[in-house]
């Protein structure tokens, strides 16, 4: 309908669930997870201004990889700067339109993007310690899994926090890895994973 405002993203007050993109998936296909900040770009410290976002180039083939076997991308990213007030969702949006853009520049694609933005240490709405979607609770995977429809035995998680691994191992996941330190290790199995098990 012409004028017709598109849904937020925001499905709770602290519970950021993004489509991107029309593409369809067959049901009980396998995901590839992805924290953000730390796995995806370089973790600034709460980033929060798009021209500070920089790929990692190690996570890029792994990316690409997934995008070429046909399985959907899912970035979960844990977002407490929303939750202690340093910034506001419009900067969340601002900095993730960025790291897509930058994505779609090297070829890669995003499919879906869910971000929490709950902690403990939260105001008002978003006062919650142990919230459900924010890792390493599993609630954004379980959450992502409904939408897409994937197999979560079948997906990988890859994330640069024991927080990312740990949200996987409770949502199911046995192919988990851990990036940072000892060269792109992490990355180079996710992609051998992710290669290895490419539907025929």
């Amino acid at each position: 309908m012409a004028g017709a405002v598109a849904p937020s993203p925001l499905a709770e007050p602290g519970l950021w669930i993004e489509r991107v993109g029309d593409k369809t998936f067959p049901s009980g296909c396998p995901a590839l997870f992805l924290d953000r900040d730390g796995t995806i770009n370089v973790d600034t410290g709460y980033p929060s201004n798009p021209r500070q976002v920089l790929l990692r180039g190690e996570i890029l083939p792994v990316i690409q990889a997934a995008n070429d076997a046909g399985w959907p991308v899912v970035i979960v990213t844990n977002q407490s700067g929303i939750a202690r007030g340093y910034f506001g969702w419009e900067a969340f949006a601002a900095v993730n339109g960025r790291v897509l853009e930058l994505l779609r520049e090297k070829n890669c694609s995003a499919d879906l993007v869910l971000a929490c933005a709950y902690h403990e240490a939260g105001k008002g709405a978003l006062a919650a310690g142990d919230h459900p979607m924010r890792k390493p609770n599993p609630g954004m995977l379980l959450r992502a899994a409904e939408i897409l429809r994937v197999d979560l035995g079948g997906s990988i998680m890859v994330g640069d926090k024991e927080a990312d691994i740990e949200a996987g191992r409770r949502a199911g996941l046995s192919r988990l890895f851990l990036v940072g330190g000892m060269g792109a290790m992490a990355e180079r199995a996710a992609l051998a994973e992710v290669r290895a098990n490419r539907r025929p």
